[in-house]
């Protein structure tokens, strides 16, 4: 595939992802095959009579439909594959900067609202048909950046900038070697760097380090009075982990006196944050299922390479 059929392929792909997932949404499978499951044990059972006649047609139509479900997920798990290997190498159709827009090229088509609410379903379960970022928002526009008087120097690193989470969102969803899951892992290495974090995250705004010193006082009292001599210290050391300049993508960045997430860490956080909370897999939504299906595919098939 080149580059300039990017625009096109997302588009068709995103189309067909909703078109399935809309069959898989609408369908009580879990329910049909745990019924069937249940028909099936009475049938084992030896159950005789007009009963089993109407357990026997109902479980004919219950393998059916689930057969049938069976082939709209593989089918969904084999588009969101694709999708998920185009966005890792991100690289829509531009034409040249207008002001602070970089719109779509006129030779191809725009990418359309349904690939981001795709992209934003696949790796948030929340579907929007644009992409905020702290300096560009990437929609069916193009890609805005929201100083539009920022030099040439200033905009193509934005550009490269947005481009490249995108693309290491979709590398760990794939399961192979990414940035986002390198920097998580990075950051749960230092105790008190992953506290300093998580206010941050709460907060949603730029913080001091006596800002943060005082809500973690707050928040985390009971531990502080155990360690009251080396308390502050320690977080002050979290912080300064966190701006460092050994992180290709830091998650933090320092603003004079203040220290504030990047869109970077924001993602890493909303991709990896609740990872450690899983809920059961019956309860999984069943894209997230799949992507953990894709995930195992993606590295195996990789190794074989």
């Amino acid at each position: 595939m080149t580059k300039v059929a990017f625009n096109e392929r997302v588009n068709a792909l995103a189309e067909k992802y909703w078109s399935l997932k809309k069959d898989i949404d609408a369908d009580e499978a879990d329910s049909k095959r745990k019924e069937l499951e249940e028909i099936e044990k009475l049938l084992e059972k030896g159950i005789t009579g007009k009963l089993r006649l109407e357990l026997e047609k109902k479980a004919s139509e219950l393998r059916a439909v689930t057969s049938e479900r069976a082939g709209a997920y593989a089918d969904i798990s084999e588009v969101i594959s694709e999708i998920l290997e185009l966005t890792s190498d991100f690289a829509p159709s531009l034409d040249q900067r207008k002001d602070g827009l970089f719109p779509y090229d006129s030779e191809h088509e725009p990418i359309s609202k349904q690939y981001f609410k795709a992209i934003t379903d696949i790796f948030f379960d929340k579907p929007k048909p644009k992409l905020e970022f702290e300096n560009a928002e990437i929609s069916a526009k193009g890609i805005n950046l929201k100083i539009p008087t920022a030099s040439d120097l200033a905009a193509l690193s934005s550009l490269n900038y947005v481009t490249t989470i995108l693309q290491e969102s979709a590398k760990k969803m794939l399961g192979g070697p990414n940035q986002v899951d390198l920097n998580w892992q990075r950051l749960k290495e230092k105790d008190y760097a992953f506290i300093v974090f998580n206010v941050l995250i709460d907060s949603n705004s730029a913080l001091s380090l006596k800002e943060l010193q005082g809500i973690c006082d707050i928040e985390d009292e009971e531990y502080k009075d155990l360690v009251t001599d080396v308390y502050d210290k320690r977080l002050e050391e979290g912080l300064e982990y966190l701006v460092e300049d050994e992180w290709e993508h830091p998650l933090v960045e320092k603003h004079v006196n203040k220290y504030e997430v990047t869109d970077f860490g924001r993602w890493v956080w909303m991709l990896c944050g609740g990872e450690a909370a899983i809920p059961a897999e019956e309860e999984k939504s069943k894209i997230q299922q799949i992507i953990k299906f894709i995930r195992k595919y993606h590295v195996d098939k990789t190794k074989r390479r």
